[in-house]
């Protein structure tokens, strides 16, 4: 049976309606993602900072001899 056309838009006003509710929680999601990113950057530099040590991991640190190693055998 085929569908009428008021059937198929409100077909599709509901499932624009779940996309958008769907959105939203996303956008929430990402918005709690980065200020806990802010907050933990925040504390690293707090312990950093109070007891004097590196937590962060230099990018640009020379690598150590076996795992350059095991990098070449991949």
């Amino acid at each position: 049976m085929q569908k009428t056309p008021e059937q198929i838009i409100m077909e599709l006003e509901a499932e624009v309606k779940l996309l958008e509710k769907q959105k939203a929680l996303l956008e929430r999601q990402a918005y709690i993602a980065d200020k806990k990113a802010i907050f933990f950057d925040m504390m690293i530099d707090l312990a950093e900072s109070e007891y004097q040590i590196d937590i962060r991991k230099n990018s640009a640190s020379a690598q150590s001899a076996t795992s350059a190693e095991q990098k070449k055998k991949l």
